[in-house]
C-alpha cells in the first residue's frame, strides 16, 4: 500500500531528526517522555499530549509485539494534536514494557483520523519479526527512515 507521508498541515509525518538511536536502556515512562518531547519540539503536539500518552499506556499497554511499542494519546487529548507526526526511538538493549521487550518505540499523533493510515503502514512494516529485528539493531538513520516511510 502506497501512502503519502505528509500530514494535512504540510509537516512531514516523520523527520530524520526524529529518529533517535539510544545506547542506554530506560523505562517505558522515560521512553514515552522522550518521544513525546520530540513530538512537541517538532510541532506535532502540545505538551499536554504527553500525559495522554502515559494514560493510554496505563489503561491499555501500547506494546504491539515484534519489539514495537506505539505510545499515543487517549481521546481526551486529541485537542493537543497540532499535526500528524511520529518520533522514533530505537533502544537496541530493549525496554521492559509491561513484561515484554520493546526496542522500537514510535510516538504517534494523528490529526483528523490520519493515525489509522499511519498505524496501517507501521503494521505492514512490523508484520515480519525479521524486519523489526533489523530496525532494532540498525544504527543507520537513513535506512530506518526509508524503511518506515516506504
Amino acid at each position: 500500500m502506497k501512502f503519502s507521508f505528509k500530514s494535512k498541515k504540510t509537516l512531514p509525518i516523520l523527520m530524520k531528526e526524529n529518529i533517535i538511536i539510544e545506547k542506554q536502556t530506560m523505562t517505558a515512562k522515560e521512553a514515552i517522555d522522550k518521544v513525546g518531547a520530540m513530538m512537541v519540539k517538532s510541532g506535532y503536539v502540545k505538551e499536554g499530549y504527553i500525559a495522554g500518552m502515559h494514560k493510554r499506556d496505563e489503561d491499555l499497554s501500547v506494546f504491539l509485539g515484534n519489539l514495537l511499542a506505539i505510545p499515543h494519546g487517549v481521546h481526551d487529548v486529541k485537542d493537543e494534536i497540532i499535526a500528524s507526526g511520529m518520533a522514533v526511538l530505537i533502544v537496541s538493549k530493549g525496554i521492559d514494557w509491561h513484561g515484554n521487550v520493546a526496542k522500537v518505540i514510535v510516538g504517534l499523533a494523528g490529526k483528523d483520523g490520519e493515525h489509522m493510515t499511519i498505524l496501517a503502514n507501521l503494521a505492514t512494516v512490523f508484520a515480519e519479526l525479521e524486519t523489526a529485528v533489523k530496525l532494532a539493531e540498525s544504527e543507520d538513520v537513513d535506512w530506518i527512515y526509508q524503511t518506515l516511510t516506504q
